[in-house]
């Protein structure tokens, strides 16, 4: 068995409150995040794989539950502004048939109308 010892230093509120958090998360102790980072730090490897997974899958969660509110955020502003367009499936098919619609206008035609008269052939 590897012998331990304790290391303290002192940080910034914020950074401790970041810790908690991401230990509450994670559902460790903060201590054992530190350790892991200052495993990483070091290039040591304290990770198993079922740690590791873990990890990831909290990480999953936190991302999914950020999706969730910036999806939230975006139908409110949506709802406020009309001029931010919401974008369904029926306004998706409106704008691919304007797509395959044939436009009379020619393009020889848009292009030299502003020419004078004299100049256009």
């Amino acid at each position: 068995m590897v012998e331990r010892s304790i290391v303290s230093c002192q940080i910034p509120q914020d950074w401790k409150a970041k810790i908690e958090q991401l230990a509450a998360l994670r559902k460790q102790d903060p201590s054992q995040i530190l350790f892991e980072a200052l495993a990483q730090y070091l290039g040591e490897d304290v990770n198993t794989n079922d740690t590791r997974l873990n990890a990831l899958e909290t990480e999953v969660t936190a991302l999914r539950a950020s999706i969730s509110q910036l999806e939230g955020t975006v139908k409110e502003l949506q709802l406020r502004s009309p001029l931010v367009p919401t974008w369904n499936n029926s306004t998706v098919a409106s704008v691919e048939s304007l797509a395959d619609e044939d436009f009379l206008d020619e393009p020889d035609e848009i292009l030299i109308d502003f020419l004078p008269p004299e100049e256009r052939y």
